[in-house]
């Protein structure tokens, strides 16, 4: 492939990429409503199903929010019932947030056609190809990873 093909075939990527993102988005902020919560809570959410429990400082870090705004946030996710709180082990001085199964599962159900969707895509790529995808994704998350300490699941 030359290079003028390539440079065209990424940026045909990054289109499909920037018009993933944005339905996505969109469709997150649509969710939130429905659940009753702001399209931040319902990231905060999203990152405890899938990393498990953090602390309030690496999700400040991980989402750019100051200690303020974090502390809201998780106050209303805990008055909404969404999340828990328990000493951390590690320091008792902080708190680990866990999301709640109830609540994952209200949160699983508003996204199942998308889900869908999504497997229904996958559908159409081999073992190997997919195996590319996994590393396209694993690489386009890796700086995002640097800016924090929330607990990351290795791919094996």
């Amino acid at each position: 492939m030359s290079i003028r093909d390539r440079a065209y075939v990424v940026s045909l990527l990054e289109r499909a990429a920037r018009q993933f993102i944005a339905d996505s988005s969109l469709f997150s902020l649509s969710a939130a409503r429905k659940l009753g919560l702001l399209t931040t809570d319902l990231q905060l959410l999203n990152l405890l199903e899938l990393h498990g429990a953090a602390t309030p400082g690496s999700l400040a870090r991980y989402t750019g929010l100051t200690s303020g705004g974090i502390t809201v946030a998780l106050d209303r996710l805990e008055r909404a019932r969404c999340i828990g709180r328990r000493t951390n082990p590690a320091d008792r001085r902080s708190w680990l947030i866990s999301i709640r199964v109830r609540q994952a599962k209200r949160v699983a159900a508003k996204y199942r056609a998308a889900h869908a969707r999504f497997d229904s895509a996958l559908g159409h790529f081999t073992k190997p190809e997919l195996k590319i995808i996994l590393r396209f994704f694993a690489a386009a998350n890796e700086p995002l990873w640097e800016r924090t300490e929330v607990p990351r699941k290795r791919l094996n």
